[in-house]
Parts: C-alpha cells; sequence; structure tokens
C-alpha cells in the first residue's frame, strides 16, 4: 500500500509540474552496458541505499523555430531549444522534495554537473517501460516518438516497478541507419559518436565531409530523429501539451535571434546571455564557426537563385 500510495502522489505531482510521463524501475546495476567502469553503470554508485528509478519525459516535439527549413535561420535542435539538452532538472526538484518530506533521500540526475550524468537515462527509461531503444540509439515512445527529453531520480524509496519493458518495435525498419548523411549508425542501436554530426558540430575539428552536408545546421542534428517513422505524426502537428505552449511563448519572444547574419554579429558576452542557460556547454568559437559556415550557404543558395531568376528569356 505504501508502494502504491507513493508512487500514485509522485505521477500526480509529475503531471500537475508539466512532466508528460514518468516510470519507476527497481536500482540494480545496468548489465551489459558499453563501459563496464563507468560510474553510471550502477544507481548504488550514486546512493547506496538506492531502491528505485523515477524517470521523466517531457514532450518537445513542438520546439521548432519559425522559417527553420529555410537556409537564413541557423537550425537548432528540438533538445537544444528545449533547455533541456543535458537532463531534465528543474521540474523534477518538486518531487525530489516530496520524496525527502517523506523521508526519503533522492538524487536528481544532472549532467551539468561533475561532467555528467548519474543515469543512463534511455536504458532506465526503457526499464520504466516508457519505450524501446530504436536504432539511431534513441528512446521513442509510441506516443511521443523520440521527442522526450529525459530526467531521472535515484531514491531509497519503493515504488511500484514497471516488471515488463516494452516490445522493441523497429522490427526490419532501418529508415533512421539509412538517413544518416556521416554513416554514424552502422550497427542497430549503436551509435559512432564521434561520427556523428551533433558531436562534430560541437568539437574543435568540424570534417569536411560534415560542412558538406550540415546545410544550415548550427546546433545538433535530428536527421535521424526526422526520418523515424515513429515521428511522422510529432513532424506534421505536434502534440499540444502543457510545456508545448510555454516552448512556443519563449521561442516567439526570440524574434529573429536565429537569423545567420543576426547570429554571426554575436559577441562572446551575448553567446553566453541568450544560450548559456541551455547548458549546451559549446564553445563560443565553435558556435561562430557553425554560424558563419551555414551563412556562406545561405549567401551561395541566394546567389544562385538570383542568377537563375534573372536569366533572360529564349
Amino acid at each position: 500500500m505504501e508502494k502504491q500510495l507513493l508512487s500514485e502522489k509522485i505521477k500526480s505531482l509529475s503531471e500537475a509540474v508539466g512532466i508528460d510521463v514518468v516510470g519507476f524501475a527497481e536500482a540494480s546495476e545496468f548489465s551489459g552496458y558499453a563501459l563496464k567502469q563507468h560510474p553510471r553503470r550502477d544507481p548504488k554508485l550514486t546512493l547506496p541505499a538506492a531502491r528505485s528509478i523515477i524517470v521523466a519525459g517531457i514532450y518537445i516535439g513542438g520546439v521548432t523555430l519559425p522559417g527553420w527549413k529555410t537556409p537564413w535561420i541557423g537550425r537548432i535542435s528540438r533538445l537544444f531549444l528545449s533547455g533541456f539538452f543535458l537532463d531534465v532538472v528543474k521540474p523534477l526538484e518538486p518531487v525530489a522534495g516530496l520524496l525527502k518530506s517523506e523521508g526519503y533521500q533522492a538524487e536528481i540526475c544532472d549532467g551539468s554537473k561533475n561532467g555528467g550524468s548519474i543515469l543512463p537515462l534511455k536504458l532506465c527509461a526503457v526499464r520504466a517501460g516508457l519505450g524501446w531503444q530504436g536504432k539511431h540509439s534513441l528512446l521513442i515512445s509510441k506516443k511521443y516518438g523520440t521527442f522526450l527529453a529525459l530526467g531521472g531520480i535515484i531514491t531509497d524509496a519503493p515504488l511500484e516497478y514497471n516488471r515488463e519493458e516494452a516490445p522493441n518495435r523497429c522490427r526490419k525498419c532501418t529508415e533512421c541507419q539509412d538517413a544518416c548523411p556521416v554513416k554514424a549508425l552502422t550497427r542497430p542501436h549503436v551509435l559512432t559518436v564521434k561520427k556523428c554530426m551533433s558531436y562534430c558540430l560541437s568539437d574543435e575539428n568540424l570534417p569536411g565531409k560534415v560542412q558538406a552536408v550540415m546545410e544550415n545546421r548550427i546546433v545538433d542534428c535530428e536527421i535521424c530523429q526526422e526520418a523515424c517513422p515513429w515521428n511522422r505524426k510529432h513532424l506534421e502537428k505536434p502534440l499540444a501539451t502543457k510545456m508545448t505552449g510555454t516552448f512556443q511563448q519563449k521561442i516567439r519572444g526570440w524574434g529573429d535571434t536565429f537569423s545567420l547574419t543576426n547570429l554571426a554579429r554575436f559577441s562572446e558576452n551575448q553567446y553566453k546571455d541568450r544560450f548559456g542557460h541551455l547548458n549546451a556547454d559549446i564553445p563560443y568559437p565553435v558556435f561562430r564557426r557553425n554560424v558563419l559556415i551555414a551563412l556562406k550557404r545561405a549567401e551561395r543558395i541566394s546567389a544562385t537563385t538570383d542568377r537563375s531568376n534573372n536569366k533572360p528569356h529564349k
């Protein structure tokens, strides 16, 4: 009864603060995790008395910029724009507060501290029954596609764990792998991180083959997500959630911030003032490099279009 009551309290509070989905999993070690000595492999390395993991997801499918498909707007991922580039943290603080008020310990997963997250959140979400891991390595939810920003809490509270993982519904589909222009998804469910465009756009060294396909992307790449069949309905018409309206209101307030000509004029201080709260940890010189590459492309497209429009008729 204690488990059920506390679990229901957490679900109710999570919904009230704008969390779209929440699940519970046993706080046991993750077997087969790629790095056997990694500090995220076992929740008990963070909290020795850990009994439960709480996994929360916030839908970010509607977080896009007006005009993002045009070459003159710098394209930035939904995750970056949402402010949850690392982990969902602030929305989980009331949940952690509830647990502590009930006499339990609660450690929020916060990737901005100590150089990394304390939980492998995608694996936690799978264990908690929120979805399955796609061939692009991302969590896929039947309802939300890949557009969930994830957060987690490790606690010693007894909760009603999920007992059955969702079946993997990717089956023979390879659309995400086929769409990746830098071939970072050659093995199902495994991302070759250093080949991924998102990684390259945040690194000091940007390979020429990435520059050739980055188009107007300046932070992050969502090509595999846009190819995923589970996202089609979200690309056509994002779901209306509590947070969707908040996201859209924030984006409308940014005006022409993401015009490439505007971004190219940003000083380092302006960059930090505008994007520092998003926890992206992308150095200003790297960001500026991406902007200038995208701006040169937009200028080439514009010049080509002008020449085409001015061709004399035969």
